[in-house]
């Protein structure tokens, strides 16, 4: 099978002419067009990297005055129980103190005991009578009151 030849005469010539012409003017355009269109996405893709770095500085800002506000109450709470034990040992320190001073008050001596037991003649009225005297501890020792102890978990 042959194909017929192609009439080279002006008018065709000048319609294929034509055709190519105007096939490479919508190519110019269409060229044209991608370009803006690859300017405006360039642009568009700066400014997201700037407002991407922008915002990974604002993350970091944030996570270091969380970590910074997290070490400052750390160090708070550990201030605080630290000195709520301190207060705690000093309180039991001083209801061992003063369970000790009412024990040695308490605990009669030997010769008090024979004393009680065998009846004694009143003492005569010139003399007053006779007081038991008190331990310099208890005198020197200023009230004491109790600090309530944190029950820390």
């Amino acid at each position: 099978m042959t194909l017929p030849q192609i009439a080279l005469d002006v008018p065709t010539l000048k319609l294929s002419l034509s055709i190519v012409g105007g096939l490479l003017l919508l190519a110019m355009v269409r060229i044209l067009f991608l370009l803006r269109t690859n300017n405006r996405l360039r642009e568009s893709t700066a400014k997201m990297e700037k407002q991407v770095l922008i915002q990974h500085q604002e993350i970091l800002s944030v996570r270091q005055d969380s970590n910074a506000w997290r070490g400052e109450l750390q160090r708070m709470f550990d201030a605080f129980r630290a000195e709520f034990s301190k207060r705690l040992d000093e309180s039991e320190q001083r209801y061992k103190d003063a369970r000790e001073r009412c024990e040695t008050v308490i605990q009669p001596t030997p010769g008090a005991v024979a004393a009680a037991v065998a009846p004694s003649a009143p003492p005569p009225p010139s003399l007053p009578p006779p007081e038991q005297p008190v331990p310099a501890a208890v005198l020197e020792e200023p009230t004491v009151t109790p600090v309530p102890a944190l029950n820390i978990s």
